[in-house]
């Protein structure tokens, strides 16, 4: 609109001549104003506030007196941090694993384990060959599988006539194991090493994997040792089947072997579809939302419809999926604290804000520093080298992604049409969409209409305070022979035509340059920040910022 000083002049001059002839004729009826977006409100859900575990709920909840709890709290304060729902899941776990509450009291730590894994180890006791597996046993699991097997068959954990690696072998139903038991027979070996050469055999012939695979996998993932065999052996079968996780895929996501395949079952039963895609394309192209409870990631996606986001946000962040409903829930909510956040509520890539809001919040406070405006999504989520990129650049502009996004939604109105439109004043880019936004409600709070606003949009870019100035100009009575514009009675302009003539107003004191957006702070938008940067967070650059670190120039001095 203002790419060019003297064809605006020319422009808004014949827009005022068209204004003039225009009052000579009755006005058109406005047309009706399509209904308003509504725009997420901050969510009433709250952060549940929980007690810690007291003895009196224990006692009311699991049983034995307030006295033996008191005692067993007092000599394990670590309990009481627990979070109640996970006490009760552990200890329905052990219930149906035939553990009586006095049982429980006698190691109480007990509870502190999570219900799968109890499940889990009790399992792998019984794969060994542990024929009875009391609540001592079972509290003890990584000191019991670092034992060698004579030890445990010299204190009867395990029978004299059984033969562990035989035993855990057969475990394996779906596949035969390739590997000489007479090397694997040896009593002194300790049930872990005996158990992980079995794993290895196991996926040696079930998923190829080589040495190294393997070697990666336990250096990583070293938890996956202690998994039971059948739940193993499970897991494989239904990611390879209902999911279709070829042998390839699954050796490069091992993390993958240690989910728990009853729960893969219901967040497949459960949780269908999100937005119509199927769940099974969900988990092949972000495997580690498998490693979600499913409780968990339901309780996810009520707090997102909770805030007014849609399911089609979820799918361009499934990564938003991975964290836990507490953390979603708490960065929802914080959302709406931060104004540059809370702009971006409509944006449909607003989930990147809550799985990457601690980095973009460190963000947006170091270009608070350097006075940097305009900081688009993308620019508060993206990579570190692309941020250091835009940051040391010191171009405090964004591409208008954001801006045409938000008025989309706002006006009802194609954002190309939008883009086209704004594209016409060469500064659009360096508007901050926060402004944007201020001025937009602005102008609403003087009743003008968003068609009104629409056919005047570059004005949403300009001051609040000149548009306020203006506006105050146009009420006072000496309007017409103050300003001497070229209309017959400037008190009967209609709502589209004083913001006409209000943007007219601004941009002849700039001679029509489009200079008019600047404030009297931002008069001259920084061009370049490399002798202003303040030191750059190291969590935001893996590059060293120095050159070789010192430590590394040691070593090359040594070498």
């Amino acid at each position: 609109m203002l790419r060019n000083g003297q064809n605006q002049a020319q422009l808004l001059a014949r827009s005022l001549g068209q204004l003039v002839r225009g009052m000579a004729s009755s006005k058109k009826a406005p047309s009706k104003e399509k209904p308003k977006l509504k725009l997420p409100k901050p969510s009433t859900v709250e952060m549940p506030l929980e007690e810690s575990l007291n003895a009196s709920y224990l006692a009311k909840t699991l049983g034995v007196t307030y006295r033996t709890w008191a005692a067993a709290l007092e000599k394990h304060p670590e309990l009481r941090s627990l979070k109640r729902k996970d006490l009760l899941s552990s200890y329905d776990t052990l219930k149906s694993l035939k553990y009586s509450v006095d049982d429980i009291i006698a190691k109480p730590m007990i509870i502190y384990y999570g219900a799968s894994t109890l499940s889990n180890r009790h399992s792998v006791l019984l794969e060994c060959g542990f024929q009875n597996v009391t609540i001592q046993t079972l509290a003890k699991y990584v000191t019991v599988v670092n034992k060698s097997i004579d030890f445990l068959k010299a204190h009867c954990f395990i029978p004299y006539d059984v033969k562990v690696a035989e035993h855990l072998a057969d475990c394996f139903t779906s596949i035969h194991l390739h590997l000489d038991m007479r090397e694997l027979d040896n009593e002194g070996l300790s049930l872990k090493s005996l158990r992980q050469s079995l794993v290895n055999a196991y996926l040696r012939e079930r998923l190829q994997m080589d040495d190294a695979d393997l070697q990666k996998m336990w250096r990583v993932y070293p938890r996956i040792r202690h998994k039971s065999f059948r739940s193993l052996q499970d897991t494989v079968d239904l990611l390879t089947t209902e999911l279709k996780f070829p042998a390839e895929r699954l050796r490069k996501n091992s993390f993958l072997l240690y989910a728990d395949a009853n729960n893969v079952r219901r967040i497949l039963q459960e949780i269908p579809t999100i937005d119509s895609q199927d769940i099974r394309d969900i988990g092949f192209r972000r495997p580690k939302i498998l490693m979600s409870t499913c409780d968990s990631l339901k309780q996810t996606l009520q707090h997102v419809h909770a805030f007014g986001i849609g399911e089609d946000a979820i799918l361009r962040c499934l990564e938003v999926l991975t964290l836990g409903p507490d953390t979603v829930l708490e960065r929802l909510r914080d959302l709406q604290e931060i104004e540059e956040f809370q702009v971006l509520g409509t944006n449909p890539r607003v989930l990147r804000l809550v799985h990457y809001q601690n980095k973009a919040r460190l963000r947006l406070d170091y270009l608070t520093q350097l006075k940097v405006r305009c900081a688009s999504l993308h620019i508060l989520s993206c990579g570190s080298e692309a941020f250091a990129k835009f940051a040391r650049d010191g171009s405090d502009r964004t591409k208008g992604r954001d801006i045409v996004v938000y008025l989309g939604n706002i006006m009802f109105k194609d954002e190309q049409v939008l883009r086209n439109l704004l594209s016409r004043h060469p500064n659009w880019c360096h508007i901050p969409l926060l402004h944007v936004k201020q001025c937009l409600e602005y102008l609403r709070s003087k009743k003008f209409k968003l068609e009104e606003i629409f056919s005047n949009i570059h004005l949403l870019l300009y001051p609040i305070k000149r548009i306020e100035e203006k506006l105050l100009l146009l009420q006072s009575s000496d309007a017409q022979e103050e300003l001497q514009l070229p209309v017959a009675n400037i008190h009967l302009l209609s709502n589209r035509e004083v913001l006409t003539v209000i943007l007219y107003l601004i941009e002849s004191e700039f001679h029509f340059t489009g200079d008019g957006i600047w404030t009297e702070q931002h008069t001259h938008h920084v061009e370049n920040f490399n002798n202003l940067l303040p030191d750059f967070p190291e969590s935001l650059n893996k590059v060293y910022k120095y050159g070789v670190k010192p430590a590394e120039k040691l070593v090359m001095q040594h070498l």
